[in-house]
């Protein structure tokens, strides 16, 4: 957690209001653009690929279950079908077999390609049944499957291929899964790849704005007939709606970080509406819309709250009046349906300004101001704050957090009282509208950092992480929602934790309990926090802070790829000493 705003002490005094214009409370210096990620460097990404793949294929592979892959053949190109089948032909993994859905007449080119490639794979290693033209591909792939008895199912597509150890690997995955899936790119005729689709450990969240799991994809046999196996989604992709299904039971989802699907480049990849989302929160009974996302074949989904929900705004400040009206205004205008109180936490203000602002806020319906003069300390303000909070939400607030427009509280409140969630966060703007927060990542810079920090507003940032509703590790404390009864569970802030990652050190004890930590990019805000200030708080936070979660930093966050840097926010690819200078800011910081 970062002391701007909360002490008031990071913020520059600010000119007063305009004529016939928004208030403009104070002009930082703007962030530098944000340097490429993963997919923005593709001759890095290409050599790194390659590599990566020479090194995994000098490691011994073992054998697993008997897979079934699944390949449904509707009007496919023949030289594409022919790489697919070669790649399958070339796994490491000995105990496969290939079942194929022959859709309707294919192209004769494309049927002897077919032919002559299940021919050299070997007798008994794959059959081929063929279906009506008006069979939907998943009623073909479920009539395969009914005779088949194999442990596990792979599916595959015409315009796909596998790397060498694809089989192998996703099969060791799956031991104690029940679902197990890996990274992929796109790759032209030519052979180049491109595209590179880093995913993130399982995001339930993600996985309802996005199929993101995609290929290449394993489902042990039994979890996938637990789940009512593979049937058709009316207006919706029958693979995503698989994933989605058969995860509602898993036990665990397994993610292997290595690419190991290459499809083709311009080639769909899922088709349909918004009908597997919407059959989802069908299922868990939500309160909720599904309306089309940012993105190409992503989803919003407009989640309500049942009944009118009470908010708690929390928001410790120390002078700086003019940020505090702006924030106590612009929240309270633009609040919508919710009942909203605002607990005004004064530590120690001295300016004559603020104290006439005080009088006439205490005056309104709905504002407590509460007077705590105490040493700075974020955790122990909030958490004394929230003695005199009555709403069911708790909503904590930086005094230089700006909301600009409605429809940014009802989304927050809607996910923090779901039961599985524990820790809500919100989109933050700077004001010259580039995101200031976007989901915090565990060893980002240090300890924890923004992702895609400096990113320009109107770009998605990487795998649209930006704009994309998600799981992450960590929320930043500048505007976190929360249910009351959770907070209570948790026993509050560490106050150990004065200064910093004292609302990082919440998320990580929710996520033990058991929560869900949210990112809502449908709460969008704008954050007056100076990005030329850094970090404010002490190195003994941060070690103490290490010594409670320093395996969980080490080992890395589940929810941005292993393959992708902790050193800055650009989400671009690891670098190869990154490890090494991760040790020297730990020594560097035990020393200081």
């Amino acid at each position: 957690m970062q002391r701007s705003g909360a002490g008031g002490s990071g913020a520059p005094p600010a000119p007063g209001d305009g004529p016939g214009g928004p208030r403009v409370l104070w002009a930082p210096r703007d962030l530098p653009e944000l340097g490429p990620d993963a997919a923005g460097d593709l001759p890095r990404y290409r050599e790194w690929a390659d590599r990566r793949q020479a090194q995994r294929l000098a490691a011994p592979v073992v054998g697993g279950d008997q897979i079934s892959v699944v390949l449904v053949v509707e009007q496919a190109d023949p030289a594409w079908l022919w790489r697919c089948l070669a790649s399958l032909a070339a796994q490491r993994a000995a105990r496969w077999r290939l079942l194929v859905a022959v859709v309707g007449t294919p192209d004769p080119t494309a049927r002897a390609a077919l032919d002559e490639a299940i021919a050299d794979l070997g007798e008994g290693r794959a059959e081929v049944r063929g279906f009506a033209d008006s069979t939907p591909p998943a009623e073909a792939v479920a009539a395969l499957l009914a005779a088949d008895g194999s442990a596990a199912v792979a599916l595959l597509g015409p315009d796909d291929q596998l790397a060498p150890d694809a089989l192998a690997l996703l099969g060791a995955a799956l031991a104690g899964a029940d679902l197990a899936y890996a990274d992929e790119d796109r790759v032209d005729a030519g052979g180049l790849v491109s595209d590179p689709v880093l995913k993130p450990d399982w995001s339930p969240e993600l996985c309802l704005s996005w199929g993101y799991v995609g290929r290449p994809l394993l489902v042990r046999r039994d979890a996938l007939d637990a789940a009512g196996g593979v049937r058709p989604v009316a207006g919706g992709d029958w693979e995503h709606d698989l994933v989605l299904r058969v995860a509602e039971r898993a036990g665990r989802v397994a993610h292997v970080a290595e690419v190991l699907c290459h499809r083709r480049l311009g080639a769909a990849a899922g088709a349909g509406g918004p009908g597997a989302v919407a059959a989802a929160l069908e299922r868990h009974g939500a309160r909720a819309a599904v309306d089309p996302g940012p993105l190409p074949g992503t989803w919003r989904v407009r989640r309500r709250p049942a009944g009118r929900p009470s908010v708690s705004a929390v928001v410790p400040f120390r002078d700086a009046p003019r940020l505090l009206r702006a924030c106590v205004d612009s929240v309270t205008d633009t609040a919508g349906d919710a009942d909203l109180e605002l607990v005004l936490v004064d530590n120690g203000s001295v300016e004559p300004e603020t104290r006439t602002l005080l009088d006439r806020l205490a005056r309104r319906p709905g504002v407590v101001v509460l007077h705590d003069p105490r040493p700075f300390n974020w955790a122990a303000l909030n958490n004394a704050a929230v003695g005199a909070a009555t709403g069911e939400v708790l909503l904590f607030l930086n005094n230089d957090i700006e909301a600009r427009r409605t429809g940014w509280l009802e989304p927050l409140c809607a996910q923090a009282l779901r039961p599985e969630v524990g820790v809500v966060g919100a989109r933050l703007l700077y004001p010259s509208g580039r995101v200031q927060h976007a989901g915090m990542v565990l060893g980002l810079a240090g300890a924890a950092g923004h992702v895609l920090a400096g990113l320009a507003g109107d770009r998605p940032g990487y795998l649209g992480m930006a704009v994309l509703a998600r799981d992450c590790s960590a929320v930043t404390g500048a505007c976190m929602a929360v249910r009351r009864e959770v907070f209570g569970a948790l026993g509050g802030f560490d106050e150990s934790l004065g200064l910093d990652l004292n609302d990082v050190d919440l998320c990580l004890r929710a996520a033990k309990e058991g929560l869900r930590v949210v990112y809502e990019p449908a709460a969008e805000l704008v954050h007056h926090e100076s990005p030329s200030r850094g970090t404010s708080g002490s190195t003994d936070d941060q070690l103490r802070f290490l010594e409670r979660w320093g395996d969980e930093v080490v080992a890395g966050d589940p929810f941005l790829n292993a393959n992708l840097t902790r050193v800055d926010c650009t989400a671009a690819l690891r670098r190869g000493d990154e490890e090494e200078g991760w040790i020297q800011w730990r020594s560097t910081l035990t020393s200081s």
